[in-house]
């Protein structure tokens, strides 16, 4: 199993090192800009950079790895419910994103992982969740000035 499970693992680092780099080379032919003025192969190059990254610290791991056996995909009998419930949330955000607005949509949703996906008590569950909606805010709309959906109550 483990050589099998070697082999998927180098061919997958491969596959994502070759997407990583044809982004990022792909990116050196439009303008990147600077990070507090990027242009349009910013994300592209950025994105494929990472991808490059995490793929060769894949390919490494996969020869260290020695005698190391890798847990199922699902651990619990029931992790699919935890699956379908965090893409059902997701399809959710997107649905209520323009008529909540960005802050409070990621209020619910990240209130919603908290609480149900990894059990958290309510007081944990609603302090995350208002942290992740205050800093994703500053970071978003205060810091890069992006434009995003108010919702009906304007935040």
């Amino acid at each position: 199993m483990e050589k099998t499970q070697n082999l998927y693992d180098r061919i997958a680092a491969g596959f994502f090192f070759g997407v990583g780099a044809f982004f990022a080379l792909y990116a050196c032919t439009i303008e990147i800009g600077a990070w507090n003025e990027p242009g349009p192969g910013f994300l592209p190059f950025w994105g494929g950079m990472i991808l490059v990254m995490m793929s060769l610290s894949l390919l490494v791991r996969t020869w260290k790895r020695v005698g190391l056996v890798r847990p199922s995909f699902f651990p619990e009998s029931d992790s699919w419910k935890r699956v379908t419930a965090t893409f059902v949330a997701l399809t959710a955000y997107n649905l209520i994103f323009d008529f909540l607005g960005f802050t409070v949509t990621t209020f619910l949703f990240i209130g919603f992982l908290v609480k149900f996906i990894f059990p958290q008590s309510w007081l944990r569950s609603l302090i995350v969740a208002a942290a992740a909606a205050i800093i994703a805010r500053l970071l978003f709309v205060s810091f890069l000035q992006t434009q995003l959906p108010q919702g009906f109550l304007g935040l």
